[in-house]
């Protein structure tokens, strides 16, 4: 019963609370990178 009720949970497709955590990361990736490029902009703009 164990092993097929973990067969149906890794066949089924990405439940909405792991792909809210899937979405939170890629955006959180996403301001990440846009906040490291704006510093960086600041930063040659500061130098130059």
């Amino acid at each position: 019963m164990n092993t097929s009720r973990t067969a149906i949970r890794t066949a089924r497709p990405i439940d909405p609370a792991q792909r809210r955590v899937a979405l939170g990361m890629a955006l959180g990736g996403v301001v990440g990178l846009v906040w490291l490029g704006a510093m960086l902009y600041t930063l040659v703009s500061w130098i130059f």
